[in-house]
């Protein structure tokens, strides 16, 4: 294989993307559609998590020149259990001989991090302890992710599946001019094509994954990058399957709006929650995105996570497998039933 005809190729359909309005729609769909949710629910990580406070007035003046959190004072502990259970506050703080710290369920895994550290830090000052504060913290309501952190998986699998697309396209297109036979007559193998298409969709598919998470302040672990990858590279083993089995653009449409409705199945389920999460487990897609809101929103480790990437590497593996014998049987001339 020479990794230079798979990159000059892969370049190549790169650089057509851009010069494509309808491509360049389909990518820009992605952010388009993050920058709507986040101006329309509030970004995620963009406000600084909230505080109400009840309790020693030197510790409430301390939080309130922290310019990370919002703080609100209380005139009653009942007060503020109330505000803190309906998810009105992020956190409350009750100063006492014994200090608690009252988490609501709603609050995410940045904003815990942020209150604690801020909450522990304005004790030590007030007290005068060189040592670490040692307080009472508790969750008071449900745990449960906020809308905008569960429309997140909709739209991860929404790029990586452009990235997809974006190769069926391609190949149906590359077919219909004819160019596919012209690149099979010079040096170029059935392999290196699979190859270009394969770093083509993954490309694109990892550049918006990515941006979703950034605008999203969730790109903070290499497990994430991890996941992205393996997720990404199963939309693209459809899409490469889609480009050789489907006769045309409208073909392809059609078909992949249907078969949308599968893949976003365990987005769809974490959206609401009320449904059976078990449901999500029967399709592939699911130990692409559960896997990276438990890391970004749960503090996941690879020790909770490593047998769903298990199971997607196999996932990974099969529709590859797959892809490479569909697209072989296409370039060798073999006639694929639909």
């Amino acid at each position: 294989m020479s990794h230079n005809r798979v990159l000059s190729m892969a370049k190549k359909d790169i650089i057509l993307t851009t010069r494509e309005s309808f491509f360049l729609y389909m990518v820009m769909m992605p952010i388009i559609a993050t920058l709507v949710i986040n101006a329309a629910l509030g970004s995620v990580g963009a406000s600084n998590p909230t505080l109400a406070v009840y309790g020693d007035e030197n510790v409430a003046s301390l939080l309130m020149s922290e310019q990370s959190v919002d703080v609100t004072l209380f005139s009653s502990i009942e007060a503020l259990q109330d505000a803190v259970m309906k998810g009105e506050y992020d956190a409350g703080l009750i100063v006492s001989q014994d200090p608690k710290l009252l988490f609501s369920g709603k609050s995410l895994l940045n904003e815990r991090a942020i209150l604690w550290a801020t909450t522990s830090y304005a004790l030590k000052e007030s007290y005068g302890e060189p040592d670490t504060m040692i307080f009472d913290t508790r969750i008071l309501s449900e745990e449960g992710l906020p809308l905008k952190v569960r429309l997140i998986p909709f739209l991860l699998i929404l790029s990586a599946m452009i990235g997809g697309l974006i190769i069926s396209s391609s190949l149906i297109e590359e077919r219909e001019q004819k160019t596919l036979d012209a690149v099979l007559v010079t040096p170029m193998t059935p392999f290196e094509v699979i190859m270009s298409k394969s770093l083509y969709g993954l490309f694109l598919g990892l550049m918006l994954g990515a941006i979703i998470l950034v605008l999203n302040n969730s790109l903070n672990s290499p497990l994430v990058v991890l996941f992205l990858l393996f997720g990404t590279l199963f939309t693209v083993g459809l899409g490469l399957i889609a480009g050789v089995v489907m006769d045309n653009i409208t073909d392809l449409i059609a078909r992949m709006k249907l078969f949308q409705l599968f893949i976003q199945l365990p987005a769809f389920i974490v959206l609401f929650p009320q449904i059976p999460q078990w449901l999500g487990k029967f399709v592939p897609t699911y130990y692409f995105i559960n896997p990276i809101l438990e890391i970004t929103q749960k503090g996941a480790v690879w020790a909770d996570v490593w047998w769903q990437w298990a199971i997607l590497v196999v996932c990974d593996i099969l529709i590859l497998l797959l892809a490479s014998r569909v697209l072989r049987k296409r370039m060798t001339g073999e006639r694929i039933s639909h």
